[in-house]
């Protein structure tokens, strides 16, 4: 998942255009997790949720990539204060897992 792709399903004649704040949501949270995952951080589940350990000196990507992630989750507060969004799974990045 990428930004352009992302700009181009925000158009209503776009055929898979979103149809739904969630779906929005589920890729820009898939943006920023394939952003971590290739930039900056290992993955580790041993819960639900997932924690990132920190795999080489953080990049301008992957900080840049950790301040927009910030950014949206702030404004995605603000415009839906009483909203919950559903978080990311391990299996919802759309890439294959590199050896």
């Amino acid at each position: 998942m990428d930004l352009s792709t992302i700009r181009k399903k925000l158009q209503k004649k776009d055929k898979s255009h979103y149809s739904a704040p969630e779906e929005l949501v589920t890729d820009v949270r898939l943006m920023f997790w394939n952003c971590a995952k290739f930039n900056y951080m290992i993955p580790l589940c041993g819960t639900t949720e997932w924690l990132f350990i920190p795999l080489q000196p953080d990049s301008e990507v992957a900080e840049a990539g950790r301040c927009l992630d910030e950014f949206f989750e702030n404004k995605l507060k603000e415009i839906y204060p009483d909203r919950h969004f559903p978080s990311m799974q391990q299996d919802d990045s759309d890439s294959e897992d590199v050896e």
